[in-house]
């Protein structure tokens, strides 16, 4: 079953995929690699991603699609 989360990535280098911490339950998040280099992905960005349960268990969560939150611009 797929969850829609907000997530803070923690660790992202050139070439890899990245992690991330689900803001809502502290959970590790694999982000693949297609993912972090089509978003950019560094760390500490916020992002909402579509996660599934991962097939290995750590992390727990894998992300399958995710965008940058919009940010308020007051």
């Amino acid at each position: 079953m797929a969850v829609v989360a907000k997530c803070i990535i923690t660790n992202s280098e050139e070439g890899r995929g990245a992690f991330a911490i689900r803001a809502d339950t502290d959970e590790n998040v694999y982000f693949p690699m297609g993912i972090t280099e089509a978003l950019g992905l560094e760390e500490f960005e916020e992002v909402e991603a579509i996660l599934i349960k991962n097939d290995r268990p750590d992390p727990a969560w894998k992300a399958i699609r995710a965008r940058r939150l919009e940010e308020d611009t007051e």
